[in-house]
Protein backbone atom coordinates (compact mmCIF):
# COMPACT_ATOMS: atom_id res chain seq x y z
CA UNK A 1 0.00 0.00 0.00
CA UNK A 2 2.81 2.40 0.87
CA UNK A 3 4.50 1.71 -2.49
CA UNK A 4 1.22 2.43 -4.30
CA UNK A 5 0.77 5.75 -2.49
CA UNK A 6 4.35 6.68 -3.22
CA UNK A 7 3.85 5.86 -6.91
CA UNK A 8 0.72 8.08 -7.03
CA UNK A 9 2.51 10.99 -5.34
CA UNK A 10 5.43 10.65 -7.75
CA UNK A 11 3.09 10.47 -10.76
CA UNK A 12 1.20 13.62 -9.71
CA UNK A 13 4.44 15.57 -9.76
CA UNK A 14 5.01 14.75 -13.43
CA UNK A 15 3.89 17.36 -15.95
CA UNK A 16 2.25 14.84 -18.31
CA UNK A 17 0.02 13.50 -15.53
CA UNK A 18 -1.08 17.01 -14.58
CA UNK A 19 -2.00 17.80 -18.16
CA UNK A 20 -3.92 14.55 -18.43
CA UNK A 21 -5.92 15.27 -15.27
CA UNK A 22 -6.75 18.78 -16.48
CA UNK A 23 -8.09 17.44 -19.77
CA UNK A 24 -10.05 14.76 -17.86
CA UNK A 25 -11.66 17.42 -15.67
CA UNK A 26 -12.58 19.59 -18.67
CA UNK A 27 -14.05 16.59 -20.49
CA UNK A 28 -16.12 15.66 -17.44
CA UNK A 29 -17.47 19.19 -17.13
CA UNK A 30 -18.34 19.28 -20.81
CA UNK A 31 -20.12 15.94 -20.50
CA UNK A 32 -22.06 17.16 -17.42
CA UNK A 33 -23.09 20.42 -19.09
CA UNK A 34 -24.20 18.52 -22.18
CA UNK A 35 -26.31 16.16 -20.09
CA UNK A 36 -27.87 18.97 -18.02
CA UNK A 37 -28.68 20.89 -21.20
CA UNK A 38 -30.81 18.05 -22.51
CA UNK A 39 -34.56 17.78 -21.90
CA UNK A 40 -35.90 15.11 -19.56
CA UNK A 41 -39.23 14.00 -18.17
CA UNK A 42 -38.98 13.37 -14.44
CA UNK A 43 -40.70 13.76 -11.09
CA UNK A 44 -40.12 16.47 -8.50
CA UNK A 45 -41.82 17.86 -5.40
CA UNK A 46 -43.12 21.40 -4.88
CA UNK A 47 -43.89 23.05 -1.54
CA UNK A 48 -47.43 24.47 -1.31
CA UNK A 49 -48.43 27.77 0.29
CA UNK A 50 -52.12 28.69 0.53
CA UNK A 51 -52.99 32.33 -0.11
CA UNK A 52 -56.11 34.54 -0.21
CA UNK A 53 -57.94 32.63 2.52
CA UNK A 54 -61.40 34.27 2.91
CA UNK A 55 -61.34 36.69 5.86
CA UNK A 56 -64.40 35.08 7.46
CA UNK A 57 -62.68 31.69 7.67
CA UNK A 58 -59.68 30.15 9.36
CA UNK A 59 -57.92 26.99 8.23
CA UNK A 60 -58.41 24.53 11.08
CA UNK A 61 -55.84 22.17 9.55
CA UNK A 62 -53.30 22.77 6.81
CA UNK A 63 -54.05 20.61 3.74
CA UNK A 64 -51.31 19.15 1.56
CA UNK A 65 -47.95 20.78 2.26
CA UNK A 66 -46.29 19.25 -0.81
CA UNK A 67 -47.40 18.38 -4.33
CA UNK A 68 -45.87 15.65 -6.50
CA UNK A 69 -45.52 16.75 -10.16
CA UNK A 70 -44.07 15.29 -13.36
CA UNK A 71 -42.35 17.79 -15.63
CA UNK A 72 -40.71 17.97 -19.03
CA UNK A 73 -37.71 20.26 -18.45
CA UNK A 74 -33.98 20.61 -19.00
CA UNK A 75 -31.57 18.99 -16.57
CA UNK A 76 -30.45 22.32 -15.16
CA UNK A 77 -34.06 23.01 -14.08
CA UNK A 78 -34.34 19.68 -12.24
CA UNK A 79 -30.99 20.31 -10.57
CA UNK A 80 -32.27 23.71 -9.38
CA UNK A 81 -35.42 22.10 -7.93
CA UNK A 82 -33.26 19.59 -6.04
CA UNK A 83 -31.06 22.31 -4.56
CA UNK A 84 -33.89 24.74 -3.78
CA UNK A 85 -37.39 23.29 -3.64
CA UNK A 86 -39.88 25.40 -5.60
CA UNK A 87 -42.76 27.00 -3.70
CA UNK A 88 -46.17 27.00 -5.40
CA UNK A 89 -48.98 29.28 -4.21
CA UNK A 90 -52.55 28.01 -4.40
CA UNK A 91 -55.32 30.63 -4.35
CA UNK A 92 -57.90 29.51 -1.77
CA UNK A 93 -60.42 32.11 -2.95
CA UNK A 94 -60.98 29.83 -5.97
CA UNK A 95 -62.39 26.98 -3.84
CA UNK A 96 -65.60 25.22 -4.77
CA UNK A 97 -68.35 24.80 -2.17
CA UNK A 98 -70.77 21.90 -2.04
CA UNK A 99 -72.56 20.17 0.87
CA UNK A 100 -70.45 21.93 3.51
CA UNK A 101 -67.27 20.89 1.70
CA UNK A 102 -64.68 23.29 0.32
CA UNK A 103 -62.17 22.05 -2.25
CA UNK A 104 -59.96 22.81 -5.23
CA UNK A 105 -60.50 20.58 -8.24
CA UNK A 106 -57.64 19.02 -10.19
CA UNK A 107 -58.38 21.36 -13.13
CA UNK A 108 -58.07 24.41 -10.86
CA UNK A 109 -54.82 23.08 -9.42
CA UNK A 110 -53.40 22.46 -12.91
CA UNK A 111 -54.24 25.99 -14.08
CA UNK A 112 -52.54 27.53 -11.03
CA UNK A 113 -49.52 25.24 -11.35
CA UNK A 114 -48.94 25.99 -15.02
CA UNK A 115 -49.24 29.72 -14.39
CA UNK A 116 -46.28 29.57 -11.99
CA UNK A 117 -43.96 27.30 -13.98
CA UNK A 118 -41.03 28.43 -16.08
CA UNK A 119 -42.12 28.89 -19.69
CA UNK A 120 -39.71 26.12 -20.73
CA UNK A 121 -41.30 23.65 -18.28
CA UNK A 122 -44.19 21.47 -19.37
CA UNK A 123 -46.47 19.92 -16.76
CA UNK A 124 -47.16 16.37 -17.91
CA UNK A 125 -48.76 14.97 -14.75
CA UNK A 126 -49.34 15.70 -11.04
CA UNK A 127 -51.13 14.45 -7.97
CA UNK A 128 -54.70 14.88 -9.26
CA UNK A 129 -56.53 14.40 -5.96
CA UNK A 130 -58.85 17.19 -4.92
CA UNK A 131 -57.53 19.38 -2.09
CA UNK A 132 -60.13 19.72 0.66
CA UNK A 133 -60.14 22.55 3.20
CA UNK A 134 -61.30 22.31 6.80
CA UNK A 135 -62.54 25.81 7.54
CA UNK A 136 -63.55 27.19 10.93
CA UNK A 137 -65.84 30.21 10.91
CA UNK A 138 -64.50 33.29 12.70
CA UNK A 139 -66.30 35.62 15.10
CA UNK A 140 -65.36 39.05 16.39
CA UNK A 141 -66.00 40.70 19.74
CA UNK A 142 -64.67 43.54 21.88
CA UNK A 143 -62.78 42.79 25.10
CA UNK A 144 -62.16 45.32 27.90
CA UNK A 145 -58.53 45.86 28.88
CA UNK A 146 -57.45 45.61 32.51
CA UNK A 147 -54.17 47.29 33.42
CA UNK A 148 -51.91 45.51 35.91
CA UNK A 149 -49.98 48.30 37.65
CA UNK A 150 -47.64 48.60 40.60
CA UNK A 151 -46.85 52.24 41.26
CA UNK A 152 -45.02 53.89 44.13
CA UNK A 153 -44.70 57.62 44.47
CA UNK A 154 -41.95 59.96 45.54
CA UNK A 155 -42.48 61.84 48.79
CA UNK A 156 -45.44 64.24 48.67
CA UNK A 157 -46.61 63.05 45.24
CA UNK A 158 -49.92 61.39 44.37
CA UNK A 159 -51.93 60.27 41.37
CA UNK A 160 -54.58 62.82 40.47
CA UNK A 161 -57.68 61.12 39.06
CA UNK A 162 -57.59 57.61 37.67
CA UNK A 163 -55.18 55.68 35.48
CA UNK A 164 -56.13 55.94 31.81
CA UNK A 165 -55.92 53.08 29.30
CA UNK A 166 -55.98 53.72 25.55
CA UNK A 167 -57.60 51.97 23.93
CA UNK A 168 -59.63 50.66 26.87
CA UNK A 169 -60.96 47.74 24.80
CA UNK A 170 -59.65 45.79 21.82
CA UNK A 171 -61.16 43.74 19.03
CA UNK A 172 -60.46 40.02 18.90
CA UNK A 173 -61.22 37.70 15.99
CA UNK A 174 -61.02 33.93 16.14
CA UNK A 175 -62.88 30.64 16.45
CA UNK A 176 -65.99 30.98 18.59
CA UNK A 177 -64.85 28.15 20.85
CA UNK A 178 -61.75 30.14 21.80
CA UNK A 179 -62.96 33.71 22.08
CA UNK A 180 -66.03 32.69 24.11
CA UNK A 181 -63.69 31.58 26.88
CA UNK A 182 -62.13 35.03 27.42
CA UNK A 183 -63.97 37.93 29.03
CA UNK A 184 -61.13 40.38 29.64
CA UNK A 185 -57.57 40.93 28.44
CA UNK A 186 -54.86 42.00 30.88
CA UNK A 187 -51.65 43.92 30.33
CA UNK A 188 -48.21 42.83 31.38
CA UNK A 189 -47.25 44.21 34.79
CA UNK A 190 -46.48 47.93 34.56
CA UNK A 191 -44.23 48.93 37.46
CA UNK A 192 -42.62 52.29 38.26
CA UNK A 193 -41.03 53.37 41.54
CA UNK A 194 -40.58 56.85 42.98
CA UNK A 195 -42.97 58.55 40.55
CA UNK A 196 -42.70 62.31 40.65
CA UNK A 197 -44.14 63.27 37.25
CA UNK A 198 -46.97 62.33 34.93
CA UNK A 199 -46.44 59.30 32.71
CA UNK A 200 -47.66 57.73 29.44
CA UNK A 201 -46.15 54.36 28.55
CA UNK A 202 -46.90 51.64 26.00
CA UNK A 203 -47.47 48.32 27.74
CA UNK A 204 -47.81 44.95 25.99
CA UNK A 205 -50.96 42.89 26.35
CA UNK A 206 -50.68 39.59 28.17
CA UNK A 207 -52.06 37.31 25.45
CA UNK A 208 -52.80 33.72 26.59
CA UNK A 209 -50.58 31.19 24.82
CA UNK A 210 -53.48 28.86 24.06
CA UNK A 211 -55.11 31.49 21.81
CA UNK A 212 -52.84 30.71 18.86
CA UNK A 213 -55.51 31.23 16.21
CA UNK A 214 -56.98 34.43 17.66
CA UNK A 215 -56.09 37.81 16.14
CA UNK A 216 -55.94 40.94 18.28
CA UNK A 217 -56.46 44.45 16.92
CA UNK A 218 -53.71 45.69 19.28
CA UNK A 219 -50.70 44.05 20.88
CA UNK A 220 -50.18 46.90 23.34
CA UNK A 221 -52.04 49.79 24.98
CA UNK A 222 -50.96 53.10 26.44
CA UNK A 223 -51.21 53.51 30.22
CA UNK A 224 -51.08 57.08 31.48
CA UNK A 225 -51.70 59.07 34.62
CA UNK A 226 -51.30 62.56 36.03
CA UNK A 227 -48.92 62.81 38.99
CA UNK A 228 -49.06 65.94 41.15
CA UNK A 229 -47.42 67.18 44.30
CA UNK A 230 -49.69 67.21 47.34
CA UNK A 231 -49.85 68.85 50.74
CA UNK A 232 -51.80 68.32 53.98
CA UNK A 233 -54.35 70.39 55.82
CA UNK A 234 -56.33 69.91 59.02
CA UNK A 235 -59.98 70.93 58.96
CA UNK A 236 -62.41 70.82 61.89
CA UNK A 237 -65.86 69.34 61.29
CA UNK A 238 -68.83 69.21 63.75
CA UNK A 239 -70.26 65.82 64.74
CA UNK A 240 -73.87 65.15 63.69
CA UNK A 241 -75.86 62.61 65.77
CA UNK A 242 -78.61 60.74 63.90
CA UNK A 243 -81.78 59.01 65.12
CA UNK A 244 -82.20 60.92 68.39
CA UNK A 245 -85.43 60.26 70.34
CA UNK A 246 -88.04 63.05 70.20
CA UNK A 247 -87.62 65.75 72.81
CA UNK A 248 -84.00 64.87 73.46
CA UNK A 249 -80.89 66.87 72.69
CA UNK A 250 -77.36 65.55 72.73
CA UNK A 251 -74.01 67.15 73.25
CA UNK A 252 -70.82 65.39 72.19
CA UNK A 253 -67.34 65.78 73.61
CA UNK A 254 -65.63 66.92 71.53
CA UNK A 255 -68.25 68.66 69.43
CA UNK A 256 -65.92 68.98 66.48
CA UNK A 257 -63.26 66.54 65.24
CA UNK A 258 -60.17 67.07 63.15
CA UNK A 259 -59.89 65.67 59.62
CA UNK A 260 -56.42 65.26 58.07
CA UNK A 261 -56.75 65.98 54.34
CA UNK A 262 -54.23 65.20 51.61
CA UNK A 263 -54.53 66.79 48.20
CA UNK A 264 -53.12 69.34 45.82
CA UNK A 265 -52.61 72.83 47.13
CA UNK A 266 -55.31 74.12 44.78
CA UNK A 267 -57.86 71.61 46.14
CA UNK A 268 -56.94 72.28 49.77
CA UNK A 269 -57.50 76.01 49.34
CA UNK A 270 -61.08 75.30 48.24
CA UNK A 271 -62.03 73.21 51.31
CA UNK A 272 -64.87 74.14 53.66
CA UNK A 273 -66.10 72.17 56.68
CA UNK A 274 -69.52 71.96 54.98
CA UNK A 275 -67.95 69.70 52.38
CA UNK A 276 -67.55 67.00 55.08
CA UNK A 277 -69.99 64.88 57.05
CA UNK A 278 -69.04 63.24 60.36
CA UNK A 279 -71.93 61.27 61.86
CA UNK A 280 -72.79 59.13 64.86
CA UNK A 281 -75.84 56.85 65.04
CA UNK A 282 -77.69 57.03 68.38
CA UNK A 283 -79.30 53.63 67.65
CA UNK A 284 -75.90 52.06 68.32
CA UNK A 285 -75.96 53.14 71.98
CA UNK A 286 -76.21 50.19 74.41
CA UNK A 287 -75.26 49.24 77.93
CA UNK A 288 -71.94 48.06 76.53
CA UNK A 289 -71.11 51.37 74.86
CA UNK A 290 -72.18 53.46 77.85
CA UNK A 291 -71.92 57.15 77.11
CA UNK A 292 -69.68 56.73 74.08
CA UNK A 293 -70.70 56.93 70.42
CA UNK A 294 -68.79 55.60 67.40
CA UNK A 295 -68.31 58.19 64.69
CA UNK A 296 -67.35 57.91 61.05
CA UNK A 297 -66.44 60.17 58.18
CA UNK A 298 -69.43 59.61 55.94
CA UNK A 299 -68.49 61.90 53.06
CA UNK A 300 -65.72 64.20 51.87
CA UNK A 301 -64.72 65.87 48.58
CA UNK A 302 -63.66 63.28 46.03
CA UNK A 303 -61.05 65.71 44.72
CA UNK A 304 -58.93 64.89 47.78
CA UNK A 305 -56.42 62.07 47.70
CA UNK A 306 -57.38 61.02 51.23
CA UNK A 307 -59.20 62.24 54.34
CA UNK A 308 -58.65 60.63 57.75
CA UNK A 309 -60.62 61.24 60.91
CA UNK A 310 -58.53 61.85 64.05
CA UNK A 311 -60.68 59.77 66.48
CA UNK A 312 -63.30 57.05 66.06
CA UNK A 313 -65.61 57.77 69.00
CA UNK A 314 -66.90 60.62 71.21
CA UNK A 315 -68.52 60.92 74.63
CA UNK A 316 -72.01 62.37 74.93
CA UNK A 317 -74.60 63.63 77.40
CA UNK A 318 -78.35 63.90 76.89
CA UNK A 319 -80.73 66.55 78.03
CA UNK A 320 -84.47 67.02 77.68
CA UNK A 321 -85.79 69.95 75.70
Amino acid sequence: MERLLEWIRTGLKKRKVKVFLLFLLCASLAWLINKLSQTYTSNTTFKVTYVNIPSEFLLANTPKKELQVRLNAVGFQFLGYQLNQKNIKLDVSKVMHKDDSYYLTSDQIRIQLEAQLNQNNILTDFDKDFIYFDFTSLETKMLPVKALVDLSFAANHILEGKINIFPDSIEVTGPKSQIDSIKIIKTELFKINELNKSFANDVALKIPKQLKKVKFSNNAVQISGKVVKFSEQIIEVPVTVLNLPEGVEVRTFPEVVKIRCQGTIERLKELDFKDFSVVANFLNVSSETGNRLSIKLESYPKSLHSATISIDEVEFILRRE
